[in-house]
């Protein structure tokens, strides 16, 4: 076979770039993770709330993680604004939380014992975590490349 003979194949517009895969990973597993605690108080902005409105809070936020993870499986270009603001609310929500609310009053509620220490290293390592996430994610803007508004 001659080299003038071999056929060019056009890229795969349809392959997912795999630096989205982690992400899709991610929140994933932080949805299942918020659903997890489905009837335990539910920390949100320095506030601890109990009971409807503990699991109204989760349901919500489990909503829009299954959003987001179509989105990003769609790789649509409004769901990477959506993720730099969800997570600039989750870090919001872990210092708010860290700041406001008592290690006591979480243990009480959760009934675990929990070192503050623990608690506190926990709630800055998620605070961290979203903002690396947000970095991660304006580094690979351009993989975000479906201009539609919608998941379809």
């Amino acid at each position: 076979m001659k080299e003038t003979d071999r056929v060019v194949e056009a890229p795969n517009e349809n392959k997912k770039p795999l630096a989205l895969v982690p992400l899709t990973g991610v929140y994933l597993l932080s949805m299942l993770v918020t659903l997890s605690h489905l009837g335990d108080p539910f920390p949100f902005m320095g506030q601890l709330y109990e009971g409807d409105a503990a699991e109204h809070l989760i349901f919500a936020d489990s909503i829009v993680s299954l959003y987001l993870i179509l989105g990003i499986l769609k790789r649509q270009r409004l769901t990477l604004w959506l993720l730099i603001g969800y997570n600039f609310l989750a870090s919001c929500n872990g210092i708010s939380n860290l700041l406001l609310l008592p290690v006591q009053h979480v243990m009480t509620a959760t009934g675990t014992m929990v070192p503050d220490y623990h608690y506190r290293v926990n709630a800055f390592c998620v605070f961290v975590l979203f903002l690396f996430l947000n970095v991660f994610l304006y580094f690979n803007r351009n993989r975000f490349d479906n201009r539609s508004i919608y998941l379809w």
